[in-house]
């Protein structure tokens, strides 16, 4: 029998070449067949649009078939626990959004997937800055109108969310821990038309809203707008500043969308994600796609959305801890 004496070292470089020339191969090839961008709401809403603008932009960029699968329920868990389990080829990706990847982990301990280690982060597509509208009638032209407004009442001031836990709540709580200002009374309900029905009406005074829900009231004055909650004033309503400008440093919150792949996607393909992806949505018509629609795009790296999931998971377990709210 004839033996061969492979020196150890010599052994693993050359399995390494192999797998990286394999994987080389694999991106080179990719993709041959339709790719499907999983989304965990139903048509017709904010996700389903980035979705579709992905989609598209993606498709064009890599010259495929790239088919929006809604698996709406859950804030969208159900649609990131599909994907965590997914074989991790490239062919299956998700629509992230903060509701799925950070809010739902840090109230729900018992969700089926890890939402840092359960992924491979391709890039934050855009984001969506809240705002802060308050009934009209309400003595408070300004943030700073408003948080005396709310010092001096008698009894707690009430405030509507879309549901505990949803983004419109949370971003409530955090403006609570940030502004010091606690004599809010939250009210619950079972989605944002309601909550705006009861705004208008006078039954709660204040809600955090996303902005491309509220702008049309806002311009026809039937709700007022105190402040932005991203980072910068948007592109779409530029009178109205952000909370940090109109008196409460350091507070900010958006609702984002990303895209995510299985964990353990191969980094060359991850790598030719990305960069179909910021060449398609780089575009200036499809930029101007997402801006008409109040939301901001970003397009960064897949290493700087991995930072950027952490720091917002991050915020959200602690802005859960602080006011003890959990999830089952």
């Amino acid at each position: 029998m004839l033996k061969l004496n492979i020196v150890p070292g010599l052994f693993k470089a050359a399995i390494a070449g192999l797998l990286f020339a394999a994987a080389t191969v694999s991106a080179a090839g990719y993709p041959d067949r339709p790719i499907r961008l999983v989304v965990g709401f139903p048509p017709g809403g904010g996700a389903d649009y980035v979705a579709r603008q992905v989609a598209q932009r993606l498709g064009e960029a890599l010259k495929a078939s790239v088919v929006v699968d809604n698996k709406a329920g859950a804030n969208g868990t159900i649609a990131a626990a599909e994907v965590a389990r997914a074989a991790a080829d490239g062919y299956t990706l998700l629509l992230g959004v903060t509701a799925s990847q950070s809010i739902s982990p840090a109230l729900s301990p018992k969700l089926p997937y890890d939402p840092l280690r359960d992924f491979t982060p391709i890039t934050q597509v855009g984001y969506t800055p809240l705002v802060l509208v308050v009934n009209p009638k309400l003595p408070a032209k300004t943030l700073n109108d408003f948080l005396k407004y709310v010092r001096d009442s008698r009894k707690p001031v009430p405030y509507g969310s879309a549901g505990t836990g949803n983004i419109t709540h949370m971003a409530a709580e955090l403006f609570v821990q940030s502004s010091g200002v606690s004599n809010f009374q939250h009210i619950p309900y079972k989605g944002s038309s309601q909550v705006i029905t009861d705004l208008i009406g006078g039954r709660v005074d204040a809600y955090f809203d996303t902005l491309p829900s509220s702008l049309p009231l806002i311009q026809s004055g039937q709700l007022h707008a105190l402040a932005v909650t991203g980072p910068a004033r948007s592109d779409t309503a530029r009178d109205i500043p952000t909370v940090q400008e109109a008196g409460v440093p350091g507070f900010q919150t958006t609702t984002w969308f990303g895209v995510l792949a299985p964990p353990k996607l191969d980094a060359a393909l991850a790598d030719r994600l990305y960069e179909a992806l910021k060449r398609g949505m780089d575009a200036p018509d499809a930029r101007q796609a997402l801006v008409t629609r109040g939301i901001e795009p970003v397009l960064d790296t897949p290493a700087q959305f991995s930072e950027e999931l952490k720091e917002d998971l991050q915020r959200w377990r602690d802005v859960a801890r602080k006011a003890d709210i959990k999830l089952e």
